[in-house]
Order: structure tokens, then sequence, then C-alpha cells
């Protein structure tokens, strides 16, 4: 099994040529630490930057935009692959109708990121009785859940409403 420390030192390798404009040795050392870490959606998105980056392509655009979708399939939660997905849509397939639903699906995982960070902050607020600063929080993750829909807006209705309970006991205390 590979460890983190592995990992850490196989991005090193892959940002130092990045940074430096060297994209093809970046890409060659991506493509060995994906081999060792298959199903990372972050080196997907990584590599398909590479790819798009290279002044002699090894790969296509298409495989750029495979990588791409299957980094969203693999990481549905985080904004990331889906924005860059988004982008290349637009910008390189100049196609706009599908880079919408892109975006809308990271808008969509962003803000429910958010208001799950929102409601964890709220409650440690709470726990550290900063009761103003924890209303904040909550009545923007109350307006953030609004915007989802019914089954999305479910999952967090409860916890909001648990601590809005949890602030009216500290106001009677």
């Amino acid at each position: 099994m590979n460890g983190t420390n592995s990992f850490t030192q196989g991005l090193s390798g892959v940002m130092k040529p990045w940074e430096n404009g060297d994209y093809d040795r970046a890409l060659e050392r991506l493509e060995k630490l994906r081999e060792a870490w298959p199903g990372n959606a972050r080196l997907l998105v990584w590599w398909a930057h590479l790819v798009q980056l290279q002044d002699e392509p090894t790969h296509d655009l298409n495989a750029a935009k495979r990588a791409l979708q299957q980094a969203v399939e693999l990481d549905t939660h985080a904004p990331v692959a889906a924005i860059e997905l988004g982008y290349f849509l637009d910008n390189v397939k100049d196609d706009p109708q599908a880079a919408t639903k892109a975006f809308a699906q990271a808008i969509t995982a962003a803000r429910l990121a958010l208001i799950d960070g929102l409601l964890g902050q709220a409650k440690t607020l709470l726990q550290l009785d900063r009761r103003e600063d924890a209303i904040r929080c909550l009545v923007e993750a109350h307006r953030l859940a609004d915007a989802e829909a019914s089954t999305k807006k479910a999952r967090f209705a409860s916890r909001i409403e648990e601590l809005f309970k949890e602030l009216g006991q500290m106001q009677s205390v």
C-alpha cells in the first residue's frame, strides 16, 4: 500500500517541473503517480490540465475530457472537478450547454459543503459561547439550504433546527 509520504513526494515531483513550464516532464511524473494512486480525482484533474498545456500533445483533448468526467464521477461531493469540466466544456469544446450543467453540479456540491461547514462552525461557536457569531452561521446555512432542492435541504433541516433550539436554551439560561 502506498503511504501519504510517497504521495506527497510524488506530488512534489510533479509540481516542480509544472511550475517551471516543463509540462511534458510534469505529465510523465503525474502518469506514474496515477499508476500508484488510481481513482484519485484530483490527479485526474491535474492530468487533464497538463494534457491541455503540452506543446507536443501525447494525448488528445477527448482523453482530457474523459479524465475530467471520471473525476466528477469519483468525487461528486467536491466541486473542483465539476468546475474544471465546466471550463473545459466551455473553452475547449465550445459547449456552453454542457458547461452550464457541470457548473450547476459544482455549485450544488460547493453549497452543500458550505452548509455543512457553517453548521459545524455554529456548533463550535455555541460551545465557545459566541452566540452572535453562531447565529450568523445558522442564518447563512438556512439561507443556503433554502436554495437547495427539498431532498438535499432535508438533510440539513434537523441539524439547523437542533442548533436553533440550543441557541434558545442558551438565551433562557
